[in-house]
């Protein structure tokens, strides 16, 4: 079940996609297999959709017949899914835990003798796996192609330098990687330097590469990312590494021998990034570098100074060495207070990779970071090294999403009339009465990818080429596009704009990832307040949920019938008072901020009525949540809002 106090953008992303078998019912686990098949959709396809690191496909049902045993063996033994920290769920993104009723099912689908029942040549839908940016074909790097690492060595390390050839600087957000052996090769730690191609290899080494740790110019492999399992590393939206001219590329990568000679090569590929994107740097954790080492019962810490300033943490990249068995990382605030960053209880180095900070964790001056790696023994503990990096950015002054202080309402100048509904009744927008103390219209049904494009020029949506006609709703919104849409609109009747936005940053679509934001008391379109979106959907109803599941299905598409993908507005029956799916489809954006109760402060916004993603828990009226204004995530929409009256007229 979702928290309903305050939870981070991945937290609410990443419970939406899992919601399904949550709530699942005993006749769902009597009949396991749906709910195996969404597990297989949302976590498992993108590594073993044929092409991709998994070992076997995925892909249709013959394939989970084939390979069921062997996929339920890996999760009860822990080994899968490739998730090795613990702790509350949602803090790194592309969390892909499984919750107690989806292993519950697979135990039960088990015990069954795994049974399929659709069409065999059924493919299994994958339209839930992250769509990433757009990759440019011509920025491929070939690394590691020559190494054939011996076939019975479990695990071997080495060190690749290749010269990238920038003649200017790069930015990036990540890399994506196509691997000739998908499981040998397990891991790539990354860092560039500055200069052509000066390092000096192993001469006595008959082997191509170097043996041993990617550092170079006082950097540390990790520091340009680290790619595991699912054969990418992408920094979030609003963030970029920049890559010197005349770059080289030190690649350190660890493989796993698997009884035949295979190439460890990979063909890397460069994502690209904004200039005007936040730079990442790193900030190295190592010891007897960043602070002397303690050693003491098969245990390495290491705890560095107080921060001198305070830094934006985005991502972590952990190099324990290959016989660690547990890792910790904390910040130690000036108080003495302790907040767990990372741990990981049960360490295995081939499912290791860079853990990515859905939304930044901010460190403060005076903060320590205190990191510690258990070993197997006291000598092994005394011969390591462990290495973490923490890549960082120096933190945006006065965002509106981590402001101290509420945002207070800001009279425009003017107003030169009222609101009238002409531009959102120009592109298929019908607006209709909430009555209320103060009555309010509000759109018939969620906005469409085709008018989010019509009035915006760009359809950010994730679901955008499975549907010609862009009936869906417009998903993958951040809070601030969705004020973007309002402001548009309010341009076209001349009207000023609700929300004034400043210090505006775009992703490669030109959709807004962060931005200061003052809301005026224009009485131009806006969306909803959260109160105004309650009114609408359980003014006559206190609680959805009571309403049996067959009723709701006629209304909401929600997780067990939603296969995965939200669905044309409209198609399902509407409310009592004529709105489509305020409830399932798209979570959607309301013009509160949502308040740190310890702060009062503004730290998100807020979201209501769940989505695709979700079971039917999401049709309760206290189902809420607060979400970074900036993120973009599949499951992210939103409608309109206008005021129904001028003011002081006549009701």
């Amino acid at each position: 079940m979702l928290n309903r106090n305050l939870i981070n953008s991945t937290a609410l992303s990443l419970l939406c996609c899992f919601a399904n078998s949550l709530s699942a019912s005993e006749s769902d686990l009597q009949d396991p297999i749906e709910i195996v098949k969404t597990i297989v959709a949302t976590n498992c396809i993108r590594c073993h959709a044929g092409q991709g690191p998994g070992p076997f496909a995925l892909v249709t049902d013959g394939d989970l017949a084939r390979h069921g045993p062997t996929m339920v063996a890996a999760v009860e033994s822990g080994l899968m899914p490739p998730w090795l920290p613990i702790g509350e769920r949602g803090i790194f993104r592309d969390d892909c835990r499984l919750s107690a009723n989806e292993i519950a099912a697979l135990t039960l689908w088990k015990s069954q003798g795994f049974p399929v029942k659709k069409n065999a040549s059924e493919k299994i839908s994958s339209a839930s796996v992250p769509v990433t940016a757009m990759i440019d074909p011509s920025s491929a790097i070939d690394v590691a192609r020559d190494w054939i690492p011996n076939p019975e060595d479990p695990e071997s390390l080495r060190s690749f330098a290749t010269v990238i050839g920038n003649g200017k600087p790069l930015h990036i957000r990540g890399w994506k990687i196509t691997r000739d052996s998908p499981t040998l090769a397990v891991r790539y730690n990354l860092l560039t330097c500055d200069g052509p191609e000066t390092l000096a290899l192993d001469e006595s080494d008959p082997g191509p590469g170097f043996f041993g740790l990617g550092d170079r110019q006082n950097k540390i492999s990790g520091s340009a990312g680290a790619i595991g399992v699912d054969s990418e590393f992408q920094l979030p939206a609003g963030f970029a590494f920049v890559l010197p001219a005349k770059a080289t590329l030190v690649t350190e990568v660890l493989s796993s021998g698997r009884g035949r000679p295979e190439s460890a090569g990979a063909i890397f590929q460069m994502i690209p990034a904004l200039e005007t994107d936040r730079i990442v740097k790193d900030f190295v954790v190592i010891p007897d570098r960043s602070a002397p080492a303690q050693r003491m019962n098969q245990i390495v810490s290491v705890t560095t100074e107080a921060l001198s300033a305070p830094l934006d943490l985005i991502a972590i990249i952990v190099r324990p060495d290959m016989r660690a068995r547990s890792v910790e990382i904390q910040v130690i605030s000036e108080t003495g207070a302790k907040k767990m960053l990372l741990d990981i209880p049960r360490y295995l180095s081939i499912l290791d990779r860079g853990y990515i900070l859905q939304k930044p964790v901010s460190l403060h001056a005076g903060d320590r970071i205190y990191f510690a790696v258990k070993y197997d023994d006291d000598a092994r503990a005394r011969r390591s090294a462990p290495v973490a990096v923490l890549l960082t950015a120096d933190p945006m002054i006065d965002d509106a999403s981590v402001a101290g202080t509420p945002i207070q309402p800001v009279a425009p100048t003017s107003i030169e009339k009222f609101c009238e509904g002409a531009a959102a009744k120009s592109i298929g927008i019908e607006m209709l009465p909430v009555e209320s103390s103060s009555a309010f219209r509000l759109a018939k049904t969620e906005i469409t990818q085709s008018q989010f494009a019509v009035i915006l020029k760009r359809n950010p949506s994730a679901f955008a080429a499975i549907d010609p006609n862009l009936q869906r709703p417009a998903d993958s919104i951040s809070w601030y596009d969705a004020a973007e849409f309002c402001n548009a609109l309010s341009q076209i009747e001349a009207l000023h704009p609700r929300y004034l936005l400043h210090g505006i940053v775009r992703d490669a679509q030109g959709c807004i990832t962060s931005a200061r934001v003052e809301i005026t008391t224009s009485h131009g379109y806006r969306l909803p307040s959260e109160s105004e979106w309650l009114q609408a959907s359980c003014c006559r109803t206190k609680n959805v949920l009571s309403i049996d599941a067959a009723t709701i299905e006629r209304s909401a598409w929600l997780t067990p019938w939603a296969n995965n993908i939200s669905h044309p507005v409209a198609t399902k029956s509407p409310n009592e008072i004529g709105f489509y799916d305020l409830f399932g489809n798209v979570w959607e954006w309301c013009e509160d901020a949502w308040i740190d109760p310890q702060t009062n402060g503004p730290i998100a916004r807020v979201v209501r009525g769940g989505a695709w993603c979700d079971g039917i828990a999401a049709t309760a009226c206290d189902f809420r949540s607060g979400v970074s204004a900036g993120n973009r995530n599949s499951p992210f929409g939103f409608r309109i809002a206008m005021d129904a009256h001028p003011p002081n007229s006549a009701r």
